[in-house]
């Protein structure tokens, strides 16, 4: 399948039928406001257990830079609910060739053949009927589409999302104890407690090189 052939698949109520797709223009504000829902997150994501991330919203003009090349746009894919075009969910990937936020190259830094999921979020009303499954194959077949070896992402000790990645093949990746103290000094600075546990991990999956990439294929 190429990585046109992206079709709708029919799920069961509430989510009836979601298109996936990687990101384009027309779909901006909705993947922005999830975004930065996300973010808020009922105000749990913390400077320091302090400040909420949520009084500090990315704008549209932040956004636009984020997605200027067709890189960006290809590797971030989206969730479009057919009936009504709302988009509820995403997972923007990176690989080490293209633009990162400071905050992001903070908590990890990429190997060349490494694919990074930066953030992915499923709307609270759709969650549970496999949107989070099939955004993660959609980054998958990308990551494998430009050469990765491996697909990786970060996790705030506490996420039950956590699940959702070690049914799809993530494991956690062995630190040093002074990668661990970073990394905990890192999350605390940047999220406090989310989920009222400390620390978090990196979690990453290796691709079996015999396999062809392939987007997720559906019905």
């Amino acid at each position: 399948m190429t990585t046109a052939e992206i079709v709708s698949q029919v799920l069961p109520s509430p989510s009836a039928a979601i298109r996936i797709q990687a990101l384009s223009e027309e779909h901006f504000a909705g993947t922005l406001s999830l975004m930065n829902q996300f973010v808020r997150d009922r105000f749990r994501k913390r400077l320091c257990c302090i400040l909420p991330l949520g009084l500090f919203p990315t704008t549209m003009y932040e956004f636009r830079r984020m997605y200027r090349t067709e890189d960006a746009l290809s590797t971030t894919a989206i969730a479009v609910r057919e009936a009504d075009s709302k988009l509820v969910g995403f997972a923007q990937m990176t690989d080490r060739t293209m633009a990162r936020d400071p905050v992001s190259s903070c908590l990890h830094t990429l190997d060349d053949d490494e694919c990074y999921i930066e953030m992915m979020s499923v709307s609270p009303e759709i969650r549970g009927a496999g949107i989070g499954t099939r955004l993660l194959e959609f980054c998958e077949a990308r990551a494998r589409e430009r050469g990765a070896k491996k697909l990786t992402l970060g996790v705030v000790a506490g996420n039950p999302a956590k699940r959702l990645y070690v049914r799809f093949g993530f494991k956690d990746v062995r630190q040093s104890c002074l990668s661990e103290v970073t990394s905990f000094v890192s999350l605390f600075s940047l999220f406090g407690l989310p989920h009222w546990v400390p620390g978090g991990t990196i979690m990453e999956k290796i691709f079996d090189e015999e396999e062809e990439p392939s987007l997720p294929d559906s019905q």
